[in-house]
């Protein structure tokens, strides 16, 4: 089952099909890529235990922008990777499980972390490990691992809080340079993430400026597509503007 995307999403009542008695597990992102809209995760969590139906919360477009609340929250799972806002390479993902919910199921693929003796080198016997540690996998592979862990070690060193104040303030002063109805993502603030679509007359030819000035950004659906970071300041945005001003909607 596929629930219709767009701003409804930020709705919990149009979570509501999600819930419906032959459904075993929902899938929620807590940014959306392609319109930067925030779901309700808590109440998504939440409704989803009350009616037995586990959850699943991407936060790859949310981890290191927006403060994430797992503990509090409380999902079944939550997947994202190093990629993104956290600043890592490629190679490195991220799971987090719920307490009852990482003893009560068996992963399908494991390795021998997930083993609750790793040594024991009896592959005719798989006994799994207590709680998360099932989870593990095998050995890690190590380049994406360090390249994560410094990218982890700049976020927190700046604090999330931090970030996303700075981000949002950025992207203010984006929306308020632009004209109406140039944005055909989130704009209210704190129902947003740090990404944006800017709707153009030809993204061909403002993909021209855009590169010529510096600004790296890619596009869906027809849109200029780009976000804001920790290393952007309002310089970026005054220069963003001024690259996308001819090719703007009056």
């Amino acid at each position: 089952m596929f629930l219709p995307g767009g701003t409804r999403l930020a709705d919990p009542d149009a979570w509501a099909p999600a819930f419906e008695d032959d459904v075993q597990l929902v899938t929620a992102t807590r940014v959306y890529s392609n319109s930067s809209v925030l779901a309700p995760a808590g109440e998504i969590a939440r409704r989803a235990r009350e009616a037995g139906v586990f959850s699943l919360l991407d936060v790859a477009q949310a981890a290191g922008t927006v403060p994430v609340r797992l503990n509090e929250w409380a999902p079944d799972f939550a997947v994202g990777t190093s990629l993104k806002y956290l600043c890592g390479g490629p190679g490195a993902a991220f799971l987090w499980v719920r307490g009852d919910t990482a003893a009560q199921c068996a992963p399908m693929d494991v390795g021998w972390f997930s083993h609750e003796d790793p040594f024991e080198m009896d592959i005719r016997h798989f006994e799994y490990a207590k709680g998360a540690a099932r989870y593990t996998g095998g050995t890690p592979s190590i380049a994406p691992a360090a390249g994560a862990m410094a990218g982890f070690d700049i976020i927190a060193a700046h604090g999330i809080d931090a970030i996303y104040a700075h981000n949002q303030a950025l992207l203010s002063r984006l929306f308020d340079g632009l004209p109406d109805g140039a944005v055909q993502s989130a704009t209210t603030e704190g129902a947003r993430g740090s990404g944006v679509l800017i709707k153009v007359r030809d993204y061909d030819a403002a993909a021209a400026d855009l590169s010529e000035a510096g600004v790296i950004h890619d596009t869906r659906q027809g849109a200029v597509r780009l976000s804001v970071h920790l290393y952007n300041d309002e310089n970026d945005i005054d220069a963003l503007l001024a690259a996308l001003a001819p090719h703007l909607e009056d």
